[in-house]
């Protein structure tokens, strides 16, 4: 995986469900982009960006974050425990993560109205 954007086919939320049973890794780091920038269905979302902010893999991980700040462009809105999650995020051992999640914060700033910039 590489940090180039290349823009992922979305191939539904039973798809994205079926690789998070399986935790087909190569699948969630590109499919979880693809659901948070196309899945119609706000909860849906974030359930699935919340499933896997935790995931052992750091693209999967930095992806899913990153997910709740396309989640506040596209609905305008966050949800409880966003804001802990996305912190949580600055301070991962991966670059990859980190970034995301300063990304994360800045699309919520501008879209939710919510400033999660570090203290």
């Amino acid at each position: 995986m590489t940090d180039a954007f290349h823009d992922p086919t979305y191939d539904g939320p039973q798809a994205l469900w079926a690789a998070i049973a399986r935790d087909d890794v190569a699948y969630l780091q590109t499919g979880i982009v693809a659901a948070a920038l196309n899945e119609a269905d706000y909860e849906a979302a974030h359930r699935m960006c919340v499933t896997l902010s935790g995931h052992r893999d750091e693209y999967v991980r930095g992806n899913a974050i990153l997910g709740f700040g396309h989640l506040a462009r596209l609905f305008g809105k966050v949800s409880p425990g966003d804001e802990r999650i996305v912190r949580a995020g600055f301070t991962d051992t991966s670059g990859h993560v980190r970034g995301h999640a300063r990304s994360a914060a800045d699309d919520i700033r501008m879209f939710a109205g919510l400033d999660l910039a570090p203290q």
